[in-house]
């Protein structure tokens, strides 16, 4: 609509302009017709002149030879030879009578030679009205019988003379009248009718239709003889269109004509005015796209050194604030320090009450961190929960560590985001950089690689970096990238510790341990890559390598007639992380044909606290297939009834923590004894390890602990060497095999 109204003008002079020329050719038309039914009118009033002229002159005719005659005294011979020569100069006579007062015949003459004169003036009322008719008058009455049609009129002009009252008579051919001036008087076009409306006899007509009489004729009514008559005349189609004028039409196109190049013009103003008005808001787009852009520079141009969620400088700002800050620092003869900060555990309060809380704690900890920050400094968010706070002038290592401790302090005051009350601790890590010696980036790798020892050391504290610490960083990466080497080239090996029932000294199952055996042939314990492969992933291949590996070892021990033997394989808490373990693990058994009943998955306390709802449909879908399930190390984590009340634990695996100490050790006695009550009396097994001596074993089997599993029965050897043990003591255990 707002488009069409810039084109209303135009619009508004098409129609008017069509309807004014409308209106005044409709005008003009009507006019023309009118004109035409005047001209029409006028015509028919002239042609009844027209014909009471010829009356009268035809009167005047026969008062001149009537006059003539009885002026002249002449004979009937006379007026016999007389009256051809009016009858020629009024030649509508058909005949001419002398009467004499007795209404009796002088002498005639008629154009018609057959006409008998006395037997018509013989009728007593024809006479009668003649006689009627006194002297010095004129008068026309009908022709009666001496007429040939019934429009045929008589002209009488008595005289008196010597002799008396005289008549003189003429009798008109009406028709031949009418015609000879219907002729001479109107468009061979037109038609012409003469009616008696008394008899509604047409006297006279010309005409070859009727088509247009109603509404175009054109009529007087006039008295003959007592009788109304009627004079009509009309046009014929071709006279009609002839007599139309071009004026209504030439209008019609003119104004057409003038109502379009109006229109165009108006049109192409409007269009004019549209493309100004698109223009004027194309520029008024075009404005607020540049605004909207420099507003989105600016913005970019502001992220590219701040972080979105906190506002404070990125790691591209900050490194840049680092670089000024060696340049002064070598200025000033001092040093730059850089605290890394990261907090704790807050990926579990972010994933427990959502990232919305957690977005907040994060600009809450900037404020508070912000507040700390010296004059000359830099606070930066490095992404997630790091933060990062350079501060130039350092004088020594005491007064960044004096900035760490009040980091500490800051973050050990409790948090309010909406209706939580949060407390959040941190784990910084400090590094002191010297001018022309470190850079910025080496500032930062330093200060984070003290973090992760912080990370390490227990959290809630700050580590200072050192150069011991950076090569056993250095070493930890060369070991990790020698283990994912070890493990794409199959260099790892699966060990096996014997697990015996301490009663009767027999193995009754084995544990699998993966061990690695490096270049030289020296094997790499667990306690060093295990760490390195939870951290990297590589736990998820080498903890398949080592079920698959453990089961076919079974499945070898059971061909050899060792059928009694099963099986422990620890899981990590990674692979509990894939939907379909079940799957696989049941694929590994079903593939080396080994019964399910002789196969028991080890956990941790600390994997079965993690996701306890995953984690508990898991162990029950093994145990459904026949599966057992322990728990390592049990004691040393998140020991709990409850987690023993629902999960389908079938043994717990007393830490050797407890057992090193034993019988001598009060504590580790009292703590046994209280691990072996709770597995009698939830019927769980038992299995203790870490047995070292026989007071040990004297220790657990006089509180019903009966299987065993450490270096006094056996430290974990290759498969070979498991096989020669069975082989060679048929399954029993000799004391102190080392």
């Amino acid at each position: 609509m707002q488009r069409y109204s810039h084109f209303r003008l135009a619009i508004l002079t098409a129609v008017g302009g069509i309807l004014l020329t409308l209106t005044i050719a409709i005008f003009l038309y009507v006019q023309d017709n009118r004109q035409i039914r005047q001209q029409l009118s006028q015509e028919v009033v002239e042609l009844q002149q027209e014909i009471i002229r010829q009356l009268q002159n035809h009167m005047f005719g026969l008062t001149w030879i009537a006059r003539h005659n009885a002026r002249n005294q002449g004979s009937a011979d006379e007026w016999r030879e007389e009256a051809p020569i009016v009858i020629n100069s009024y030649p509508h006579f058909r005949c001419l009578l002398w009467l004499d007062d007795n209404q009796q015949l002088l002498s005639g003459y008629s154009i018609a030679s057959t006409t008998n004169f006395s037997e018509v003036l013989n009728q007593s009322d024809y006479r009668q009205v003649i006689a009627g008719i006194l002297p010095g008058q004129r008068a026309m009455i009908p022709a009666g019988p001496m007429g040939r049609d019934y429009a045929d009129i008589t002209l009488v002009a008595p005289l008196t003379t010597a002799a008396g009252t005289h008549y003189y008579l003429g009798v008109l051919d009406i028709q031949d009248l009418l015609q000879t001036t219907v002729d001479r008087h109107i468009d061979r076009r037109s038609f012409f009718r003469l009616t008696s409306q008394g008899s509604d006899e047409i006297i006279f007509q010309i005409s070859e239709s009727d088509q247009l009489r109603e509404r175009w004729g054109g009529h007087i009514d006039f008295t003959l003889f007592d009788d109304q008559w009627r004079m009509e005349l009309w046009p014929s189609s071709t006279r009609l269109n002839a007599m139309r004028s071009w004026l209504p039409l030439l209008i019609v196109l003119a104004g057409l004509v003038t109502t379009a190049l109006l229109t165009f013009v108006l049109y192409v103003l409007g269009i004019s005015r549209v493309r100004a008005q698109e223009l004027a808001d194309t520029n008024i787009d075009l404005y607020v796209e540049i605004e909207e852009r420099e507003r989105v520079e600016k913005r970019m141009a502001y992220l590219a050194e701040h972080d979105w969620l906190t506002d404070l400088a990125n790691r591209n700002a900050l490194m840049e604030r680092l670089e000024e800050f060696f340049q002064h620092a070598a200025q000033n003869k001092c040093q730059v320090g850089a605290l890394f900060i990261d907090l704790d555990n807050f990926k579990e309060a972010n994933d427990a009450l959502g990232h919305s809380v957690g977005d907040q704690l994060l600009k809450r900890v900037a404020s508070r961190l912000h507040k700390l920050a010296p004059q000359h400094s830099c606070l930066a968010r490095m992404g997630g929960d790091e933060y990062v706070l350079a501060i130039a002038n350092i004088k020594d290592i005491d007064e960044l560590k004096g900035y760490a401790d009040k980091v500490l302090d800051a973050l050990d005051t409790h948090f309010y985001v909406d209706d939580y009350e949060m407390f959040i601790s941190a784990s910084i890590g400090v590094a002191l950089g010297q001018p022309g010696i470190d850079s910025a980036e080496n500032l930062i790798r330093n200060a984070d690689t003290a973090l992760y020892r912080a990370k390490e050391s227990g959290r809630n504290s700050y580590h200072v970096y050192s150069e011991i610490l950076h090569r056993e960083l250095n070493q930890r990466m060369e070991l990790m990238k020698r283990l994912r080497y070890a493990v794409e080239h199959q260099k790892l090996a699966v060990f096996y510790q014997p697990k015996v029932d301490m009663h009767s000294r027999r193995i009754i199952g084995a544990e699998a341990l993966v061990r690695w055996i490096d270049e030289d042939g020296s094997i790499i314990g667990p306690d060093k890559f295990i760490p390195i492969a939870e951290d990297t992933g590589l736990i998820i291949p080498i903890s398949e390598f080592v079920l698959k590996t453990a089961c076919k070892q079974l499945a070898a021990w059971h061909s050899l007639g060792f059928n009694e033997l099963t099986m422990a394989v620890n899981l990590s808490g990674k692979q509990l992380q894939s939907p379909d373990l079940v799957s696989q693990i049941m694929s590994v058994v079903n593939d080396t044909g080994i019964p399910a009943s002789h196969l028991e998955l080890e956990l941790t306390e600390q994997v079965f606290i993690e996701n306890i709802q995953s984690h508990t449909n898991f162990m029950h879908a093994i145990r459904e297939r026949g599966i057992s399930l322990a728990i390592d190390d049990f004691g040393v984590g998140y020991s709990s009834l409850s987690y023993l009340k629902h999960f389908p634990v079938t043994a717990l695996k007393i830490d050797r923590s407890f057992v090193q100490d034993l019988p001598h050790d009060k504590d580790d006695a009292t703590l046994t004894q209280t691990i072996i009550n709770l597995a009698k009396s939830l019927d769980i097994g038992l299995v203790a390890e870490g047995v070292e001596t026989e007071a040990q074993v004297e220790f657990l089997l006089d509180r019903e602990c009966t299987v065993g599993q450490g270096y006094l029965f056996s430290r974990p050897i290759p498969a070979d060497e498991f096989t020669q043990l069975l082989d060679d003591y048929q399954g029993q255990i000799p004391i102190q095999i080392m």
